[in-house]
């Protein structure tokens, strides 16, 4: 009898405590409380439950699912939602999240330029660069300078305009698309050497091999816009703005020269405060923080397997 008693007892409170573990909960955003709930209906737009314990007396309640953060059914199952549809990810699987780019105007100052660009997540992207200074010579009616090289380096990431307000079902049209503030870092090693020489291009007698070193770093804050086509190849158009600083060495004949006592060719005032022939547009004194501004159009191809819808 003893022992029928205590299985009847161990059975109660068995049922008990699984009735009681027999829930689901929500999570809404902006809330640390958790809602203890019998899930009825999962719905295109919303969440019917009632609060548990559940009782069919209690009235059935509505949440938006643009409301709850996530769902935790009986069995285990979490269901996230997001926040509107811009920011869900499963609206953009199907499209290439990767672009390459070369920078159009580039070759005119005698740089090739490059980036690749990989979207993080939907309204947010990374962007690196690379540029190589020196494809081909410079020269002018004053200086002959021989030979020009360096390069550059950037990294920025893309953070791409919603509208200011959202009507149900808006989504960006392309996950690269659309006009971006883009923060930037850049560093720039730059050389520049020749030979001074005469209006008629005779260089001047002693051979005055002259060479320039400049070493910079930026901080840039991009604006611009870019169009994405048939998930193929994209136009970006932007401006940035910043400061920066510059590093200047100076050397004449294999020597190095003293900032102070540089007042001649190639290597003066005006050289010094506006530095890197227009690569980096470091416009401050050597040793100087001050204003910058880069600007640039480039066209990309779109790459990456897309993902099946």
């Amino acid at each position: 009898m003893k022992q029928k008693l205590l299985i009847l007892f161990i059975s109660i409170c068995y049922f008990g405590i699984q009735k009681s573990l027999a829930q689901d909960h929500i999570l809404l955003r902006g809330k640390e409380d958790t809602l203890h709930v019998k899930i009825l209906e999962i719905g295109v737009d919303e969440i019917r439950y009632r609060l548990w314990p559940e009782d069919i007396t209690m009235p059935v309640m509505v949440e938006k699912k643009e409301r709850i953060r996530k769902i935790i059914l009986v069995n285990g199952t979490i269901i996230k939602f997001s926040e509107d549809e811009f920011s869900n990810a499963q609206n953009y699987v199907t499209q290439k999240k990767m672009v390459v780019k070369i920078d159009l105007f580039s070759p005119i100052r005698k740089v090739l330029s490059g980036s690749f660009e990989y979207s993080i997540k939907p309204g947010m992207s990374m962007e690196a660069g690379i540029g190589i200074i020196g494809i081909g010579s410079y020269s002018s009616d004053v200086f002959m300078f021989t030979e020009s090289n360096g390069g550059f380096v950037r990294l920025g990431f893309k953070f791409i305009n919603q509208p200011d307000f959202h009507l149900k079902g808006m989504r960006y049209t392309h996950i690269l698309k659309g006009s971006y503030i883009r923060p930037e870092l850049m560093y720039i090693y730059h050389e520049n050497f020749g030979f001074n020489s005469t209006n008629s291009g005779i260089p001047i007698s002693g051979l005055n091999y002259n060479r320039t070193k400049i070493n910079g770093a930026a901080f840039l804050i991009n604006f611009g816009k870019q169009w994405v086509f048939s998930d193929i190849f994209c136009v970006d158009l932007f401006v940035g703005p910043g400061i920066g600083m510059k590093e200047l060495s100076y050397y004449n004949n294999g020597n190095k020269i003293p900032k102070s006592s540089v007042n001649y060719g190639f290597l003066d005032g005006t050289f010094r405060k506006s530095g890197g022939f227009g690569f980096g547009n470091f416009s401050s004194t050597s040793g100087d923080v001050g204003f910058c501004l880069q600007a640039g159009l480039k066209l990309g191809v779109l790459i990456g397997a897309k993902e099946k819808g």
